[in-house]
């Protein structure tokens, strides 16, 4: 069971292992690993990025969010959103781990990913980072440690993976902290700020050269409607606050030029709920149709193909978990994967 139910809403992990096994039919010899499945497994607590170099949307940690959870030692795979197909990119991660801080830092073509949690027991300290040509490694330097219901987000004009709140091995603690990293080492540069929360947003925005959190909760406390931005020395806050949101994901539409909020609870939306900030502040962004309603999604923007991605998540109303994908062209969503 996941560290889910302690302070809100925990997602578990739901994933299979791909190990040769011995066909004793074919006199004995090693037959290979099952082929992978046609995409990822049903999910909430994942993570989407954008990897300019490869020219596909990533997705790390599919299978997790669950009612059962695999071996602990269960891989993390790398998965690839061609526009009408995911493909495995690796099989052979770090445990695989939800709720992690993940961004792709832009300047060196890395997939960085931090902390993570399995379950009540096991939550992670270690910084993991993954290029196609190289695969995974770990980063051995001193870091945030254990960490999770995290958020990261890459600014490219600095470049530095920024990292924002999440708890610890106390689950109704939520750090109020923000953590640098460079791929050299991990500083942190802020102890002031927003209130510490978990199950926020976080997303780099462009058109501020900013890093912008949203939402979330402090342990204990109601939900969070606010808005703030991290200029790489302090956070301000950008009013006006909105209707308080929490296991919402965040993203830019470089096509409506404004960041978008989806999923998550506090929304009276009957489907995914998209929100957008203009120049007046946050406001609802009607369409129909659109995803149905859940909590602990993510996307992440296709910039070749000029649409929004988005994977999965949780239903709200019960216990069922989604594999559809969805894009966005800033008009209309198109499902393109998923029942």
């Amino acid at each position: 069971m996941s560290r889910f139910v302690s302070i809100g809403l925990w997602a578990l992990i739901a994933c299979s292992s791909s190990t040769g096994q011995i066909d004793t039919a074919n006199n004995g010899k090693t037959k290979p690993p099952p082929p992978a499945a046609a995409g990822p497994s049903a999910s909430a607590g994942h993570s989407l990025v954008w990897a300019d170099d490869l020219e596909r949307v990533l997705l790390v940690n599919a299978g997790l969010g669950g009612a059962s959870s695999p071996a602990a030692s269960t891989p993390t795979r790398v998965w690839a959103w061609s526009g009408t197909a995911w493909s495995v990119l690796d099989s052979v991660g770090p445990p695989m781990r939800n709720l992690a801080g993940v961004a792709y830092d832009s300047r060196r073509k890395t997939l960085v990913m931090h902390g993570g949690t399995y379950d009540l027991g096991r939550s992670y300290a270690e910084t993991w980072e993954w290029t196609r040509a190289s695969g995974w490694r770990q980063f051995t330097g001193a870091g945030p440690g254990v960490r999770d219901h995290t958020q990261m987000a890459f600014d490219p004009v600095r470049g530095r993976a920024v990292l924002f709140g999440g708890s610890g091995n106390d689950p109704n603690v939520a750090f109020s902290d923000t953590w640098e990293f460079d791929g050299a080492r991990w500083e942190r540069v802020a102890t002031t700020g927003p209130v510490g929360r978990v199950h926020h947003a976080m997303q780099y925005d462009p058109s501020l050269q900013r890093v912008v959190l949203f939402g979330g909760f402090t342990p204990g406390n109601p939900g969070l409607g606010d808005t703030w931005t991290w200029d790489g020395t302090r956070w301000s806050a950008l009013p006006p606050s909105t209707t308080p949101r929490t296991h919402a994901r965040m993203g830019f539409h470089r096509r409506l030029d404004r960041l978008l909020v989806l999923g998550g609870f506090g929304t009276s939306a009957t489907g995914v709920g998209v929100i957008s900030r203009g120049e007046g502040g946050w406001s609802a962004l009607a369409m129909n149709p659109e995803p149905s309603a859940r909590y602990l999604p993510d996307v992440a923007y296709d910039v070749k193909r000029d649409v929004l991605v988005l994977f999965g998540g949780g239903d709200p109303n019960g216990s069922a978990l989604y594999a559809d994908t969805w894009e966005f062209d800033g008009v209309t969503w198109r499902r393109k994967t998923g029942n």
